[in-house]
Parts: C-alpha cells; sequence; structure tokens
C-alpha cells in the first residue's frame, strides 16, 4: 500500500512520459553488447536518498555489473500498467521489479517472476519479519524479496489534540470541538479514486470484522459489516469535518493537510514523521502518532499490511546477479539508509529495528510492530487488481455513498469478477 504509492512530497518523480522514455532507452541499451551487465531496476528508485543506497551497491559489485534505477510513473495503479504491459511482452530489459505486495499473486501466477528456492529463499527470508514474508509468497513458493513493509498510523498535532484518540468516535468527537472553537480541525484519509482508497477501506472494514472475499478469494463476503464501513466512509464525507478535497486526497494530499496547518488529525503511513522532519520541522515537534483507532468500540483496529518486494523478472537476461543486487539494495545498512530518509521505508529485518539510530527516528516503532502483528492483507488473488478497481470506483466519491446499495452493489460486482463476468469500471 504499497502506501508507497504516492509520494510526490518525498520523492523525485518524473512524469510518466519521461519514465516510459527513459525505460526504454536505459532498456535499449542496458544489457547489449559484451561490456559490464547493467541490472534494470524498475520501483522504489525515486525514492527519497535512493542514491545513498544505490552508489555502494555499485561499488560492492567491483565492475561485474552496474544497478541503474528507471523513474516509472508514481501511483501503484499507472505502475503496475506499465509493469504488466512490459512483462507480457517478455521485455528482457527489466531485471529486478519493485513490486507492490499486492502484485506477488498476479505477476506470481502469470509466470513473470523467478522462484526463489534453496539458498535464495534462505537468504531472502533471514531474519524478515513473517507478515512481509507472506505478501511475497503465493501458493507457498516465495517470489521475493522483503523490501519494505508499511502500516498506517494516526497522526495528530499534540498543540490542537492534547490526549491521543483510542476510537473512531473520539476522533470525530475532537474535530467538531476544534471546529466549534475556530482551530484546525480536519480529519485527513486518502480517499481519492485510487489504491490508496482501497488501503483505507479496508482497514475499517477489517476492524469491524468483516472482509470483502473469502479466504481464498473464490467468494465475495459482503454483509452488514461492509454496510457499517461504508456508513463510516459516507459519513466522514458529509460530516464537514473532512476536506474539502477528500475525493482527491492521496498520501501526498494528506501530508499537505497536516504540514499547512489544515489537518489536526490524519490516516497516513510512517513516512510522515521522517518527511516531515524534512519538509517543516516546527509541525514535526508537534506531530503525535499513536495505533489506528477502533472502530467497533473495545476491538482493536486491525490495520492493512502495504510495502515493496523486489522480485527477479522471468525475462532477465542476469538473474543471479539481479538477485545478488536487490540483496544488497535491501541489506540492513540499507535498510536503516531508507528508514532514516525523508522517504520513511519501514525495515523487514528484524535487527534494523533495535538499531539505536532507528530508535531515535522512530519513536513509534513499538506501534508499528504492534500493529504488524495483526495486521491484514488485501485479497490475496491474481484477480486482486479487478477487485481493487471495483472498490475504488465504486465508493468514489465517497459522499456519494449509499451504504446498503454501495454493499449490494459491490457484492454484484466482485462476484462477477470472480465468476469472470462483467466489465471492469
Amino acid at each position: 500500500m504499497r502506501e508507497r504509492t504516492s509520494r510526490r512530497l518525498v520523492k523525485r518523480v518524473a512524469s510518466i512520459g519521461a519514465g516510459l522514455l527513459a525505460s526504454a532507452l536505459l532498456a535499449a541499451c542496458g544489457n547489449s553488447g559484451g561490456g559490464v551487465p547493467t541490472i534494470n531496476l524498475y520501483g522504489s528508485a525515486s525514492d527519497a536518498g535512493f542514491d545513498q543506497i544505490l552508489g555502494p551497491c555499485n561499488a560492492a559489485a567491483k565492475g561485474r555489473y552496474k544497478i541503474v534505477g528507471n523513474l516509472i510513473p508514481s501511483d501503484a495503479d499507472s505502475q503496475r500498467e506499465q509493469f504488466v504491459r512490459r512483462l507480457a511482452a517478455r521485455d528482457s530489459g527489466m531485471d529486478v521489479l519493485g513490486m507492490d505486495v499486492t502484485w506477488t499473486a498476479e505477476f506470481a501466477e502469470a509466470g513473470w517472476l523467478r522462484e526463489l528456492t534453496g539458498e535464495k529463499k534462505q537468504q531472502a527470508t533471514a531474519g524478515v519479519l513473517q507478515p512481509p514474508i507472506d505478501t511475497a509468497t503465493w501458493k507457498n513458493k516465495l517470489y521475493a524479496i522483503p523490501r519494505s513493509t508499511n502500516v498506517q498510523l494516526l497522526w495528530y498535532r499534540k498543540s490542537l489534540v492534547p490526549q491521543a484518540p483510542k476510537t473512531w468516535d473520539d476522533v470525530l468527537a475532537v474535530s467538531k470541538k476544534l471546529k466549534s472553537e475556530g482551530k484546525p480541525y480536519i480529519i485527513g484519509i486518502t480517499a481519492a479514486q485510487y489504491e490508496g482508497y482501497v488501503v483505507g477501506f479496508n482497514t475499517i472494514l477489517s476492524s469491524l470484522g468483516g472482509t470483502v472475499v473469502n479466504k481464498d478469494s473464490t467468494k465475495v463476503t459482503v454483509d452488514a459489516k461492509t454496510v457499517r464501513a461504508l456508513s463510516i466512509l459516507k459519513n466522514l464525507a458529509t460530516s464537514g469535518l473532512a476536506s474539502k478535497s477528500l475525493s482527491n486526497s492521496q498520501e501526498p494530499e494528506v501530508f499537505a493537510q497536516m504540514q499547512n496547518g489544515e489537518a489536526a488529525i490524519t490516516m497516513n503511513w510512517p513516512y510522515v514523521l521522517s518527511a516531515m522532519r524534512a519538509a517543516n520541522k516546527k509541525v514535526a515537534a508537534d506531530l503525535g502518532v499513536t495505533r489506528i483507532p477502533e472502530f467497533a468500540p473495545g476491538v482493536p483496529a486491525r490495520a492493512t499490511l502495504g510495502g515493496l518486494n523486489y522480485a527477479i523478472s522471468k525475462y532477465s537476461k542476469h538473474p543471479d546477479l539481479a538477485f545478488e543486487a536487490a540483496m544488497c539494495l535491501r541489506n540492513p545498512a540499507n535498510q536503516l539508509k531508507g528508514a532514516l530518509s525523508p522517504a520513511g521505508n519501514v525495515p523487514t529485518l528484524k535487527s534494523v529495528y533495535d538499531q539505536p539510530e532507528f530508535v531515535k527516528a522512530y519513536p513509534m516503532k513499538d506501534d508499528i510492530l504492534a500493529e504488524m502483528k495483526t495486521a491484514v492483507p488485501r485479497p490475496v488473488t491474481p484477480l486482486y487488481q479487478n477487485i481493487s478497481t471495483i472498490v475504488s470506483t465504486t465508493l468514489s466519491p465517497p459522499s456519494a455513498i449509499n451504504p446498503d446499495a454501495t454493499a449490494q452493489e459491490l457484492k454484484d460486482k466482485i462476484q462477477q469478477a470472480i465468476d469472470g463476468k462483467g466489465i471492469l469500471p
């Protein structure tokens, strides 16, 4: 969630056209001829501070290969579109694939990824937290190296909200009070028509004990809990407590709402603290953070799991070198660098959480680890993109949700997708 989907405020991101052009040029010349092999990386190369990771890894290669980072679109949906087109064409210019955690089943089922077995599997999973390993696994086979993980947290301005909200009702009550006092009061969430909206909806629904499909994604499970989750979104959108740009809010917009003094409370990823320290030290010093609030009082919330994994393309001409490169890019030292940079990439390696620098930079590390223990994935299925598209379009804009009718529409459309019927929105 990937969450990493749209950090335009903390990434150097080129336009889609420029990214595609750069990709084509690099792929065309990268592995041709008899010189030093080029290992083309797609995904994560635009992370703030990535040059501090790439440089040492190329130095460590000692001339045996050169890793080249390629720019791709900034949002997960557009990234996936580019990956699918090129992998379906068996593009050998793609070596290391920085994949959103929701793509594993689809890409593995399509035969685009190299399974990691034996020593490679052992290296890829040694010392890694179990939830990230699960995101890199499909049908009990490992297809990727867990690079970073993610769970959303509740961020608030301590000068406005002295006590951390415990429940969603607390969040609403605090916001209403602040609004009545003429103070910043906005509740920020991602509700634009994209993957980040699906993350937020999945968190609310999972926290209520609901799901949209069964465990093996063969049957839709929309029910009264779905109606309740939709009611929460509808009520927020029409309460006057959300941003007027709610239906266009992605992660950067929610970040900006906190940075510019508009929002008092937001749901966003852990990168907020490192990014805010780089963007506005005064606001960063005023940030409070806690776990996602309870949406059913007395029932702990369950955050949606995000992150990014490094997979090796089935069509790479240098798969062994690509694996070596990927392992360097996500080694403990580089995971720490990624966490400390404005990109705020949450580590997958247990050992990094005990590093003094990490402990200092992530005072909320215990909240992250606690949420990860109960975090839920989005539906694990090769059909995930279909389901995600249906959810984000059917629920957009949030102000137009009719809880009962929208739940029924979700039920019908998702089941049609599972059955291979219907047309995607």
